[in-house]
């Protein structure tokens, strides 16, 4: 899947940092990677579609959901 926004705009899932693919995936967001000032932008929240994606990446790479945070299993 390519994603359509961000800073690796047009990357493929499986070629984004790990970090970044971990923050995709997570169920609540920091703003470690999404920072604005546009106030209409603040509730943006990752498609959920990526988010599923993300995760599916994610797993297969050996990871696991551990509550809010990923972890190698």
């Amino acid at each position: 899947m390519l994603l359509k926004f961000g800073i690796y705009k047009e990357k493929n899932l499986e070629e984004i940092p790990l970090d970044y693919l971990k923050w995709l995936a997570k169920p609540t967001y920091s703003g470690k990677f999404y920072e604005s000032i546009h106030s209409t932008d603040l509730k943006w929240k990752v498609p959920f579609d990526v988010k599923i994606e993300a995760r599916a990446v994610l797993e297969k790479l050996g990871w696991v959901l551990n509550g809010t945070v990923w972890e190698e299993k």
